[in-house]
């Protein structure tokens, strides 16, 4: 779609069943379905894919690229991550420690080859894998569904939503895994996680159709040296 004039540009085919994961780098956008199939799609060619991955074995329901663009993480309803590279075919690493389906997956903009990845109902934990050299480093039980995960772009904290039983959304400090603030109100999963551009606020969107906006995150030093007026504490910032 061409956001600007709201108008649809392309139509992609390739997969047989639903696309519940979408994820873009740069030209690339790779799409994963209940087909169990990746696709590789270069919006610049003709053909409606270039490249497939099919080491699932079950419905792709997560899909990440790094902020360097050189590794794409994929989370299945077969409790599989596996790490791909845009330069081959196979899997560059496959974690099976995971006990349910991998949705929530999240890529630190701080440190280079670190992923975090959240597991469903009968798992609930978050996971910290070394990328590069294909490790897990950490692992914490939540207590619930881990639905969302997101690293903060100014902070060396993180936020990840849950479905079953808290429906919460949690703030957290790394690497010392320790809670900032758990946050209630939805009456339903949170399904649904995106952040401000400037890196201070997020939304959540949940099954009770409802959006909720929260400020969680100081400004950048940079925005901090750039503004030039007071702004006085909002009775919604939570800090």
């Amino acid at each position: 779609w061409d956001t600007a004039k709201i108008k649809r540009v392309r139509v992609m085919n390739g997969h047989l069943s639903r696309i519940g994961a979408l994820t873009w780098s740069s030209k690339i956008l790779s799409s994963g379905s209940r087909d169990k199939q990746i696709l590789q799609r270069d919006i610049r060619q003709n053909e409606n894919y270039f490249q497939r991955f099919t080491s699932h074995r079950q419905e792709v329901c997560g899909l990440k690229w790094s902020f360097d663009e050189q590794q794409l993480a994929s989370g299945g309803n077969d409790n599989k991550l596996f790490i791909w590279s845009p330069h081959a075919n196979n899997t560059l690493y496959k974690f099976t420690s995971h006990r349910a389906a991998i949705k929530a997956l999240a890529w630190s903009p701080h440190q280079h080859g670190l992923l975090a990845s959240g597991g469903g109902t009968a798992d609930r934990t978050i996971k910290f894998w070394n990328t590069l050299e294909g490790i897990e480093i950490d692992s914490i039980d939540t207590g619930s569904q881990v639905c969302n995960l997101l690293f903060a772009k100014n902070t060396n904290e993180f936020v990840s939503t849950h479905g079953y039983s808290q429906n919460q959304i949690v703030l957290w400090q790394y690497p010392q895994m320790q809670k900032v603030v758990s946050l209630t109100g939805h009456q339903s999963r949170v399904l649904y996680l995106a952040m401000s551009p400037d890196g201070q606020s997020i939304v959540t969107g949940a099954g009770d159709e409802t959006l909720r906006f929260w400020n969680l995150f100081p400004q950048s030093a940079e925005q901090q040296q750039d503004q030039t007026f007071i702004v006085l504490p909002s009775a919604n910032d939570l800090r």
